[in-house]
């Protein structure tokens, strides 16, 4: 076994609340609508855009769109067309806002990358998106970049998770081993299965969201369970370690 030269990290849900964020701005726009004037049941509202975000998925950029399209057709509410285009535009006004203003790191992730500077340790993020631009300005807000060691997104390479190969891409640009490798992620299917598949050390981060697999009782198995789980990404020092400790021996 081989002493740890790179730790690894996920983005979104492992380092921020991304889960939580984008909610919270999805709200932040329903309601700039109704402040506007949209004559709509708040309620009611957030069930319709809760339905289309679960229909088209978190990453579209259409919801508010969709939104309206909604409350013409199936409820009838002949909204001009004048008025379509401002509500879409208040509602977006408002997430971008919210994203911008509330945005902020988990507590642990700082003292752990400045840590990991201290200890002379190659960092990386490990991330999917159809904008890299997005994953980016994320970073930038966050104020992370001088820690981070290299960015790589899935639509850069063109490589997605969960294929194996964008681990294996970045192992290749460190010049560096699975074994020599920590990789942190909050999602069994797209960080722990692909990293495990490159001889990477799988650690699983419990942070309470979507897809953590406490929450949603997903079953491990010999595949997708992780070498490791922590609550706190401090805990990785203690794992750093002990495998440094045994590839002494």
């Amino acid at each position: 076994m081989s002493p740890i030269k790179l730790v690894a990290f996920d983005l979104d849900d492992c380092l921020f609340d991304s889960t939580g964020l984008s909610e919270r701005a999805r709200i932040k726009g329903i309601d700039a609508m109704i402040n506007l004037g949209l004559n709509v049941e708040r309620e009611k509202a957030l069930n319709i855009i809760q339905e289309i975000v679960k229909e088209y998925g978190s990453n579209s950029s259409k919801h508010y769109d969709y939104f309206i399209k909604r409350l013409n057709e199936l409820e009838s509410m002949e909204i001009s067309f004048n008025n379509q285009v401002k509500y879409i535009a208040v509602a977006v006004m408002a997430y971008h806002q919210e994203k911008i203003d509330s945005i902020k790191l988990f507590d642990d992730v700082k003292p752990c990358l400045t840590k990991l500077k201290v200890m002379k340790l190659k960092s990386a993020i490990i991330t999917d998106s159809p904008l890299p631009i997005k994953q980016y300005e994320k970073i930038l807000r966050l104020n992370i970049d001088p820690l981070i060691d290299s960015v790589i997104i899935s639509d850069e390479i063109g490589i997605r998770k969960p294929n194996p190969k964008i681990f294996s891409y970045c192992l290749k640009k460190f010049d560096v081993k699975g074994s020599e490798t920590i990789y942190i992620g909050d999602n069994l299917i797209n960080d722990i299965i692909p990293a495990k598949l490159n001889s990477i050390h799988s650690v699983y981060i419990h942070r309470g969201g979507k897809y953590d697999f406490e929450k949603i009782n997903e079953e491990l198995n010999e595949t997708n369970k992780p070498d490791y789980e922590i609550y706190n990404l401090n805990e990785i020092f203690e794992i750093i370690n002990q495998i440094n400790q045994k590839s002494k021996y």
